[in-house]
């Protein structure tokens, strides 16, 4: 499904999979596009058709920006990156899992057993692909009118969310989730709890009108009070 979520942005749900390896891709569109995110492996040929539906076609995508390395959200990096020829941006932190210099750590509960779980490891990997451009926290992206880069580690070591000034709204990635309601990040494949929930305090402290997810629908309205409320029970 896609669903507009404010003017430019576009929210193309649950690619390539339900629950937990379900995750949203977002669409940023001007003169050209910003994809941030790609889904869960299988999902190329379906984020590719949205895309042309809305009258775009693969060579509009001029970059790719990945809120953090989970196979999940870079599972469709390499074909769309292939297919488009965009621009990749990420956090140096995340970027070697990215690119295929590390390999995805896994669950961290079930660490110690990975020579039995060796056969499932093709869940939780993907395809390396190469980051162009490492982001860091602060940086401004020319998107949309000025898209700021916040980096949230805890999740992952290079977790980032993207504030889009002009619309008042923040892409969070995994950060934080709103499946039923709003949620932390899986604990087993969270790097750093106690890191994560700082980085949840922080995004309560900006002036939000919206907020999207890597998983579960969006915030459409007073998301500051709603992520305020979820930091203070935390």
């Amino acid at each position: 499904m896609v669903r507009l979520i404010s003017k430019n942005i576009y929210q193309i749900s649950a690619v390539s999979g339900r629950g937990l390896w379900g995750g949203n891709v977002f669409l940023l569109t001007e003169r050209k596009l910003t994809l941030v995110d790609t889904g869960y492996k299988g999902g190329a040929g379906r984020i590719l058709s949205e895309i042309s539906r809305l009258g775009y076609a693969p060579p509009d995508i001029a970059s790719i920006v990945i809120t953090h390395h989970h196979a999940d959200h870079v599972g469709n990096l390499f074909e769309l990156k292939r297919a488009s020829q965009a621009t990749v941006l990420a956090h140096p932190a995340d970027a070697p899992y990215i690119d295929g210099s590390l390999p995805q750590p896994g669950p961290a509960k079930l660490r110690g057993l990975s020579r039995l779980l060796a056969p499932m490891h093709r869940l939780w990997s993907a395809q390396p692909a190469a980051v162009d451009i490492l982001i860091e926290d602060g940086d401004e992206l020319p998107i949309l009118g000025g898209t700021k880069v916040l980096h949230t580690p805890g999740h992952t070591p290079g977790s980032i969310c993207l504030f889009l000034k002009q619309e008042r709204l923040i892409i969070a990635g995994d950060v934080l989730n709103n499946r039923y309601g709003l949620g932390l990040p899986s604990k087993a494949f969270s790097t750093d709890m106690a890191q994560n929930i700082r980085a949840i305090k922080r995004l309560a402290a900006l002036d939000l009108k919206l907020a999207c997810f890597g998983h579960g629908p969006p915030l459409t309205h007073d998301a500051s009070a709603a992520i305020l409320n979820f930091a203070q029970r935390l």
